[in-house]
């Protein structure tokens, strides 16, 4: 084949190559395959001893490309954003079943928690520490010194640190527990929606309901629908290895693990605002009613986003 011809039938190709755009996502999906195609040119053109220019600008392109798939994959604030903003909705249409199998199992097995320590108040101590029962008495006693003493602003700080390790520590190693056939999301999933349950329970048992709904209203709303994303997302994981389907049993994880990046990426985000929220707000000493308010705003706001985000496409 002559160079002129094997110009004319690829230019095309070249052009949309040189022109990517990381905006696009389409371009983005197909790019690793016309890198590879851009390499077999250059090899080509190179084994038929094309003109140095025409080599010299496909090694270009084999650069460019080079550069956009394996430059650092860090994500900036602005990239976070934007995934939050349009990719997380649109991820939570694509896996709106397993949101919703996801939500089902968490509060299913949490008012099952509930009501069963409610009734019997005892058996909390089948599911909790007596240590750590203590401890979260002591933390809601309305007489205690918890909620009697200050807490300055250094330890509101020091508490969002913890706080961020702590939820965002949890939602990671859901994602990531996928990889064990979805048991590693499922488990703790289910554990946290039971000791939350349980727990609850508990608190009303002793008479410490208003310290207590007051100070998980504000953040839990983004803090446990976060979990819930996190472990949809694990399930997701753990689904495409058990049934992968026509594809090989990599690929389906690749594709799956693609398809929840911005869950996780919107659980993050979650987690930092649930994070923040309870480290500054929920810990204030504003009055209980406005706490009572806005936390049912926040509550309202959330699962209409979540909502809106399986409910539609776009």
């Amino acid at each position: 084949m002559k160079q002129n011809h094997f110009v004319r039938i690829n230019e095309a190709r070249w052009q949309q190559f040189s022109e990517f755009n990381i905006e696009n996502a389409n371009q983005v999906k197909d790019y690793p395959e016309q890198f590879r195609q851009i390499c077999a040119d250059l090899a080509l053109a190179r084994s038929r001893q094309y003109s140095p220019a025409l080599i010299e600008r496909l090694n270009h392109l084999v650069q460019q490309g080079q550069q956009h798939l394996y430059q650092s994959n860090g994500f900036s604030l602005k990239q976070i954003l934007r995934i939050f903003t349009q990719d997380f909705p649109r991820s939570l249409y694509d896996n709106r079943l397993f949101i919703l199998g996801s939500t089902l199992a968490f509060w299913g097995l949490g008012l099952i928690a509930f009501f069963w320590v409610l009734l019997a108040p005892d058996h909390i101590y089948w599911f909790v520490d007596p240590m750590q029962v203590n401890e979260l008495e002591a933390m809601y006693d309305p007489s205690g010194d918890v909620q009697t003493g200050e807490r300055g602003a250094g330890t509101d700080v020091m508490m969002f640190g913890f706080y961020v390790y702590n939820n965002i520590g949890i939602a990671f190693q859901m994602f990531g527990g996928g990889a064990l056939l979805g048991i590693g999301a499922i488990v703790p999933l289910l554990f946290n929606s039971f000791f939350f349950g349980a727990i609850s329970a508990h608190i009303v048992n002793v008479g410490y309901t208003e310290p207590f709904f007051s100070f998980v209203i504000g953040h839990g709303s983004f803090e446990l629908m976060a979990i819930v994303i996190a472990g949809a997302a694990g399930c997701k994981i753990g689904f495409s290895i058990l049934n992968p389907g026509a594809l090989a049993r990599k690929e389906a994880i690749k594709i799956a693990g693609a398809s929840v990046l911005p869950l996780i990426c919107g659980a993050f985000v979650m987690l930092l605002i649930a994070a923040f929220v309870e480290a500054f707000w929920s810990s204030s000493e504003l009055p209980v009613e406005v706490k009572f308010i806005v936390g049912t705003i926040g509550w309202f706001w959330v699962l209409y986003r979540l909502y809106r985000g399986c409910r539609y496409a776009d």
